[in-house]
């Protein structure tokens, strides 16, 4: 049983070349007491303000992590794929969770126990640089949304994002806008619409293509 648990952790770790990377100095116990665990979308649930004993790796699919008021309004911080750490940070300081997490599609994860994690990050220092680096680009990544957030318009924030995503040639969905401002469904829909009549983009069911880029970008650069 040992030598099959093993087996399907070392699977995970090799599924992935961004979590082989991480893994890759990690010392062999701590290896060994690693889980691989696989949840359907929407079933793994981590909440705000809640402390757990263990930090997740995620090997596959995709999470979110969002802040919710007690009038049940969300705020999405991110949207994390693999190669992603879960609770590192309140494992360190040993703190509950300051955000939620749930997954959106179905995802495969390691899961480490917090000891084991602090012990690894002590241990091995290629870890512990990389470690620091990822944090560090979180912590810029936020700050860069909460600025959208919170000096832009609905509209602005929708700009800003499909021309991101073109520049980037990433697909863009509904689905995807949502977890990207911090508006209602129903504003986004609002604006789309908008910008579908201006033309400058084209809306196929799910799926959003911007058709004129410079205007899109006057458009986000001259809104109040």
């Amino acid at each position: 049983m040992i030598l099959l648990d093993i087996k399907e952790v070392y699977t995970a770790i090799n599924s992935d070349q961004r979590v082989r990377q991480l893994v890759k100095t990690a010392p062999l116990n701590i290896i060994e007491r690693m889980q691989v665990k696989h949840f359907d979308s929407k079933q793994f649930i981590l909440h705000q303000g809640e402390q757990y004993q263990s930090t997740y790796l995620l090997v596959k699919g995709r999470v979110k992590v969002f802040l919710s008021s007690p009038s049940g309004k969300q705020v999405v911080l991110d949207v994390y794929d693999a190669g992603m750490f879960l609770g590192e940070q309140e494992a360190i300081i040993n703190r509950p969770y300051s955000a939620s997490i749930i997954n959106i599609t179905p995802i495969t994860v390691l899961a480490i126990r917090n000891t084991d994690f602090v012990e690894w990050s002590q241990r091995d220092h290629r870890f512990a640089d990389q470690l620091i680096s990822n944090l560090s680009a979180q912590i810029y990544h936020l700050t860069k949304r909460m600025e959208r957030y919170s000096m832009h318009s609905a509209l602005q924030q929708i700009g800003l994002f499909l021309l991101n995503c073109a520049d980037e040639h990433i697909l863009i969905t509904r689905e995807r806008i949502t977890y990207e401002v911090d508006t209602s469904y129903r504003n986004i829909n609002r604006v789309l619409k908008r910008l579908a009549d201006l033309e400058v983009i084209r809306i196929d069911h799910a799926t959003i293509k911007i058709t004129d880029c410079q205007t899109l970008r006057k458009i986000v650069e001259t809104e109040d």
